[in-house]
């Protein structure tokens, strides 16, 4: 409590509006990329929390995976080992667990490449004396800008305005829904009682796409009809949104997305529950309060 916090951002007027602005938040106007940057603002905190990462489905230069993800995370946790930081928390994501589901693939997205790459990079500076805690968090959602990152929260908001009507037909494949608001909370909890070196997995229900429709249309007592879209004919959208960015445009959903949405990817929370003391939220819960929130005008973030 009566923490003063600095935090790094590109936009700082999209990351945090003027209304929501805290007289004990500085935010620093500049890239992870630059070691400056990172230094300045890591420098002199006791306690260090790294969310930064390329999340997009989709980068213009492929490149942009690798040095927001993995070189970014070496330049903050050096820049936290030279400023004598007591603790770092790396945020990674479940999506790097390689687990025992039946029909989960070998095959990755750039996205979960790096961050694996990434708690590589975590290992070896843990090895070097720092104490850094990583936490992997399942699909997350809640209040927060509407941006790609926060693409659950965006199919909450899509679907209760009737707007979603095509899914994949991924023969019920469960993904880790989890609501900000716990996240939040067990990051704190890993900086606090976290150990060094150690993953702990922030998952919520495991459900498929079709399940979080229905507890969805439960909470707003909207239902609506959607298409079971094949995983053959989402590849071929997938291609054809791809072959788009040839002529400026952003694809919103690429081949490897497809396969990686195909997949069951349940996760468990148990190493977490264990030592940490993570709770997160009866799902019905969590949803009740982000749609007040869109309701509210929240999405206009």
């Amino acid at each position: 409590m009566g923490a003063q916090v600095q935090a790094l951002a590109r936009r700082p007027a999209a990351t945090l509006p003027e209304p929501l602005r805290h007289p004990a938040v500085t935010i620093l106007r500049g890239d992870l990329s630059s070691a400056e940057a990172v230094a300045a603002t890591v420098g002199g905190a006791s306690l260090v929390f790294h969310l930064a990462g390329c999340a997009k489905p989709w980068a213009r230069d492929p490149g942009e995976y690798t040095r927001v993800n993995v070189n970014g995370t070496d330049l903050v946790c050096r820049a936290a080992l030279e400023s004598g930081a007591r603790r770092l928390v790396h945020t990674s994501t479940n999506l790097v667990e390689p687990g025992d589901a039946p029909g989960r693939k070998p095959r990755l997205t750039a996205y979960q490449r790096t961050k694996a790459e990434a708690e590589d990079r975590v290992a070896g500076w843990v090895a070097r004396g720092l104490h850094v805690t990583i936490v992997r968090p399942g699909r997350v959602f809640g209040p927060g800008p509407l941006t790609p990152a926060n693409a659950a929260t965006q199919l909450i908001d899509q679907y209760r305005r009737g707007l979603f009507r095509f899914r994949l037909a991924d023969g019920g494949a469960r993904g880790s829904w989890v609501f900000v608001g716990d996240v939040v909370d067990g990051m704190i909890a890993a900086a606090e009682r976290g150990q060094p070196g150690s993953a702990y997995t922030l998952g919520g229900e495991n459900l498929p796409v079709r399940g979080f429709l229905a507890a969805i249309a439960s909470v707003t007592g909207r239902r609506y009809r959607t298409l079971p879209l094949p995983v053959t004919a989402a590849r071929g959208a997938a291609a054809l949104a791809e072959w788009s960015a040839r002529l400026g445009a952003t694809p919103f959903i690429t081949r490897d997305w497809v396969d990686l949405l195909a997949q069951d990817w349940p996760s468990s929370s148990v190493l977490a529950t264990t030592e940490l003391g993570y709770a997160p939220r009866p799902l019905r819960d969590a949803l009740q309060e982000t749609i007040r929130w869109l309701e509210a005008g929240g999405g206009t973030w």
